[in-house]
């Protein structure tokens, strides 16, 4: 039998399913193509995610979410910039009774009228709090001006588009976006594939829906942007176009960033944080994506030392092109096989890496699929990739009391 199976429905719903033998929870992650990128204004998704969670199925919000606990449901509704997605756990035999009060989200939400300004005001108080965390403002403003639009809408909207929004604009989102074509549903645990197809299109047979046309993007913007804050520290963060999910060199790429900046033992905290005490905290990550994927560099420091800390953390990301070292390389390697197994112990990790597998490569990869990718990366040929990046323009935002000195010119890394 295999591992992992995939159904389509004719609806579109794509339906992913692993096995897992002997584990006493099932989780699901279930996304439709409802995520801020697809609204016509800024933040529609946003507003009707909060909207949604406020009684489905004819059930007020209070006795949804009682039915959901009685069965010992956790669950998350959240909006990101392509796809709404729902993430749930539960123990494997309450999956059948609690798959319809799920779905419900998606095929039944009420929508009332009467919570609207409520729905508007929490989305309008998370805005306003933004402020209060700099490491987050910081981040939201990197995707603006390194991504394209719409691509580069944040989950929060616009105060704007939240004030404005009517019931009709809810309705009309919920009924043009939450729809079954290009919606992906994974489910993990000790679970039978041919019971959950029957029981997922059981619940789906009406869901209907025309297929939603996924926006253009505009060019980005790009450069160097400063957010003044009277704070006494500084947020630094840099964006770097990387190969997207489907390309060869993406495991090159993830590794020579793992070492980079992945961990405690990597260059960037070790050169900017250990030896020169430049900063409080420095990361840097890769996010292999379908599309627009990047490598994200973060940096928290004091305003005196936030010049240094920018050169530097921009001196070493050079420096990587000349290589790395066979010590390096070694640690890392057994550092990514360890991450994938302990993920690979997780229903909810294998759910929610599926659910990505399915959407930005069209397959699903298995635990020992990943590991044997990983264990086929060699030495030479990373150093190979890595003499012949370049890393080009580098998008950078700074918040903090004065902006620093930093040119276009000078985050154009070859």
């Amino acid at each position: 039998m295999k591992n992992i199976q995939h159904y389509k429905c004719d609806n579109g719903l794509q339906i992913v399913t692993q096995n897992i033998p002997n584990v006493k929870t099932v989780a699901c992650n279930w996304g439709v193509p409802a995520g801020v990128a697809m609204n016509k204004e800024d933040g529609e998704s946003v507003l009707l995610t909060e909207l949604m969670q406020r009684g489905a199925c004819g059930l007020s919000a209070k006795k949804h979410t009682d039915a959901l606990d009685a069965l010992g449901v956790q669950k998350n509704l959240s909006c990101g910039s392509e796809y709404m997605r729902l993430s749930a756990v539960l123990l494997g035999d309450r999956f059948h009774e609690a798959l319809p009060l799920l779905a419900a989200y998606f095929l039944s939400p009420e929508l009332p009228e009467n919570d609207l300004q409520a729905c508007k005001n929490l989305c309008l108080q998370a805005i306003s709090g933004l402020a209060d965390t700099p490491s987050h403002v910081a981040s939201l403003a990197l995707n603006t001006h390194h991504l394209p639009a719409p691509f580069n809408r944040s989950s929060y909207g616009t105060k704007e588009c939240i004030s404005s929004a009517t019931m009709e604009q809810m309705r009309n989102t919920h009924k043009t976006l939450c729809v079954p074509n290009k919606s992906i549903l994974v489910v993990t645990g000790d679970i039978a594939h041919k019971q959950v197809v029957e029981q997922v299109s059981l619940a789906v047979e009406h869901w209907t829906g025309n297929d939603p046309t996924s926006p253009s993007s505009l060019q980005r913007e790009g450069g160097v942007h400063s957010i003044e804050q009277d704070s006494s520290q500084v947020h630094l963060a840099f964006a770097i176009d990387a190969p997207n999910a489907a390309e060869t060199n993406s495991i090159l790429e993830s590794v020579a960033i793992s070492i980079f900046g992945g961990a405690t033992s990597g260059r960037l905290f070790t050169q900017v944080r250990q030896r020169r005490s430049l900063c409080y905290s420095v990361s840097a990550s890769y996010s292999p994506a379908k599309q627009r994927s990047a490598i994200r560099m973060f940096a928290g420091t004091t305003p005196e030392r936030a010049q240094e800390t920018a050169e530097v953390c921009l001196e070493q990301l050079a420096e990587l092109t000349r290589g790395i070292t066979r010590d390096e390389f070694d640690r890392t390697i057994q550092r990514m096989k360890s991450r994938t197994v302990m993920h690979g112990e997780s229903t909810t990790a294998r759910a929610s890496a599926l659910w990505g597998d399915q959407y930005a490569l069209g397959k699903t990869w298995t635990l020992d699929d990943r590991l044997e990718e990983i264990a086929a990366v060699r030495f030479e040929d990373v150093n190979a990739w890595l003499d012949a990046r370049v890393f080009g323009d580098v998008t950078c935002v700074t918040v903090g009391p004065e902006a620093l000195d930093i040119t276009p010119e000078s985050l154009c890394i070859v």
